[in-house]
């Protein structure tokens, strides 16, 4: 029994049996066997070439095939093929990227669609997410997309950065990505490589990080940026674009009288008057940065008044039209209408003077109507409406002036509330307080809500709205919400008030559509002005 389980005794067994079947062969006769043999050995490999997907022979005729149908654009015979390839390979990622670009080519975008979703979901191939971002996400609004779509969006990306660390472009949109979705630690590494390539990314970064709390960091990565855009301005002293860049970077840094001198010495080294407008636009804006800032960090409000006045008239002269420039002087104006100070009444004038004539009847206008002096604002709204008649500033004023002379005017205010808000760009609550005012007077309650509603995000704004949507809720019949709002007013007219100036919150200095260019006035005379505001 013991010899069946020994390995020897099978070894025997089978060497008996093939010496007796060979022993007991007719050889004389095998000859004749032969081309039966050789057929069988063609069927045999003719089968396994034909029945075997991974023959090479056979892949490499469908990929010809396939070559040859995708140039002529038969599409048709393309999906074909690859479909005939897929039979023993229905997982490959190719062949199923090919499938997607086929069914895409036969216009059947949405399968192709759901066929390069399942090849990212589960082989995170690459050329499938890039086609996804192309064809879904490109040329797309942030706003336009859905929580699901940007959630998509940023996988996409994520995989096609994992795979292709050093591609710029994907880099820019994941960094961009990240900001606008509020991660921004996790923007910071990708903002810090693009530096390498594109510099002003390093001051993103410093604003970022300022904006995260790290201030010594902040400051460190906008000095190193600083630094290598500043030699490259001294590379191209001429180049607009480096000046710009490097005065933006010392108005982070809170150096704003280097960044005075930067854009100075780039306006009279400028070759083209495109170049001049444009830098003269960024000395306004740095100007306007550099009260600000000192208004913030000053308390002695006196001496900052006469200060900032003789500030934003060098600002007009470099930057008549400038709409920051504009509104920080209407501010000014309409803040220092009651100082009875000689220097600061002479500045006042001064600025008012040395406005664009709309700008000036403007801010004329607008001070009158906080005067209640209703004739006067109207008529000097009236003119600056004739001469800036697509401010939507000016005629947001003018209707809160023409409302204010009575019922009969209603009409008329309604018309110019409508047409502010038509042809301003994202209209501020301001514009919207005054339709809802309007309204309300008119008695059209439920078309006054929703601007009264808006009005409510500006503090300056919330006691009259909160009082008027009382009334509306209340004529609506709705009690509890008018009350809840009467409540609201009523809380804040009897909170504790500091002395203020006027209100000047709802002016928004139009921005020029028909007056003349500002001209560059480099010389020497303004930069001794400089030398003495600073």
């Amino acid at each position: 029994m013991l010899q069946y389980f020994n390995p020897l005794a099978w070894g025997r067994w089978f060497g008996q049996f093939f010496y007796f079947w060979a022993v007991s062969v007719n050889w004389k006769e095998a000859p004749r066997t032969i081309p039966a043999i050789i057929v069988m050995m063609v069927l045999g490999v003719s089968a396994a070439i034909v029945y075997t997907g991974e023959s090479d022979w056979r892949s490499r005729l469908l990929d010809q095939q396939f070559a040859t149908a995708w140039t002529a654009e038969d599409y048709t015979t393309a999906e074909l093929v690859i479909r005939r390839k897929m039979e023993g390979q229905r997982e490959d990622s190719d062949l199923l990227f090919r499938l997607a670009m086929a069914r895409e080519k036969q216009d059947n975008v949405e399968e192709a669609a759901e066929l390069m979703r399942k090849l990212v979901a589960t082989k995170e191939y690459e050329d499938a997410a890039r086609w996804l971002l192309s064809e879904e996400y490109v040329g797309k609004k942030w706003s336009d997309l859905t929580i699901g779509q940007r959630k998509e969006f940023g996988e996409l990306l994520a995989l096609i950065n994992r795979e292709s660390p050093n591609d710029v472009g994907i880099q820019q949109l994941y960094a961009d990505y990240l900001i606008a979705s509020d991660r921004l630690d996790k923007a910071v590494p990708l903002l810090d490589s693009l530096a390498r390539v594109q510099p002003m990314r390093g001051l993103q970064c410093a604003a970022i990080l300022r904006k995260m709390g790290d201030m010594a960091a902040a400051d460190r990565r906008a000095e190193r940026t600083l630094e290598r855009v500043s030699e490259l301005s001294e590379e191209e002293p001429t180049n607009t674009v480096l000046a710009l860049a490097v005065a933006q970077n010392q108005l982070f840094l809170h150096r704003y009288a280097d960044a005075v001198k930067t854009l100075d010495r780039s306006i009279r080294l400028s070759k083209s008057k495109e170049d001049a407008l444009r830098l003269n636009q960024a000395m306004g804006d740095s100007i306007v940065a550099w009260v600000t800032y000192i208004q913030e960090e000053s308390s002695d409000s006196k001496t900052i008044q006469r200060r900032v006045l003789k500030m934003l008239q060098t600002a007009l002269r470099y930057a008549p039209n400038n709409p920051r420039v504009l509104t920080l002087v209407a501010d000014q104006v309409l803040a220092t209408l009651g100082d009875d100070d000689d220097e600061v009444t002479q500045l006042r004038d001064a600025l008012v003077d040395g406005s664009s004539p709309a700008i000036a009847h403007f801010i004329q206008g607008t001070s009158a109507l906080m005067a209640d002096d209703l004739d006067k604002a109207t008529m000097h709204l009236k003119i600056a409406s004739e001469l800036m008649p697509r401010s939507g500033a000016i005629l947001n004023n003018l209707a809160v002036a023409i409302s204010m002379r009575g019922e009969a005017g209603l009409d008329q205010a309604l018309k110019l509330s409508e047409t502010a808000i038509e042809t301003t760009p994202n209209a501020t609550p301001h514009f919207y307080e005054t339709r809802g005012q309007i309204l309300t007077r008119m008695g059209r309650y439920l078309d006054a809500v929703p601007d009264l509603e808006r009005a409510l995000a500006v503090e300056a704004l919330q006691e009259k709205a909160h009082e008027s949507l009382a009334k509306c809720y209340k004529e609506l019949g709705d009690e509890a919400l008018s009350k809840r709002h009467a409540e609201a007013a009523d809380k804040i007219a009897n909170a504790p008030k500091e002395p203020a100036a006027p209100d000047t919150a709802s002016l928004v200095a139009p921005e020029s559509d028909n007056v003349d260019q500002p001209k560059s006035e480099s010389g020497e005379n303004n930069k001794s002005d400089q030398d003495s505001d600073q």
